[in-house]
């Protein structure tokens, strides 16, 4: 299963505060937020072939440039499985006082 491999490969970053979809509320800073928006298969003749998911990941600190080292060490850790069609993005969440840093990208299996 993807999910687990995925949460396999990132576990131990940020002290171990690495969750899918969301993060408890009151979670210390820094973390990391992992999911899967989107699955889709490679039809075959024979049926379906090969899956790629699309793999999101989100990593919250208290400054963009702790959020983007742990994202990176992110990227890193999934490089066994490897991802593909990498896109990045930065953000400031107002209302919690974070900055994210984001990564898309894609995992074939």
């Amino acid at each position: 299963m993807i999910q687990a491999e995925i949460y396999t490969a990132i576990q131990a970053l940020s002290g171990g505060r690495v969750y899918a979809l969301v993060a408890p509320q009151g979670t210390a800073v820094p973390y990391l937020v992992h999911s899967l928006p989107s699955r889709t298969s490679d039809d075959t003749i024979e049926g379906m072939g090969a899956m790629r998911a699309s793999v999101q990941l989100d990593a919250y600190a208290h400054s963009q440039l702790e959020a983007d080292m742990l994202l990176e060490a992110a990227i890193d850790a999934l490089d066994p499985l490897h991802p593909s069609e990498l896109m990045q993005l930065q953000d400031y969440e107002t209302d919690t006082g974070l900055y994210r840093a984001t990564a898309e990208l894609t995992i074939w299996y």
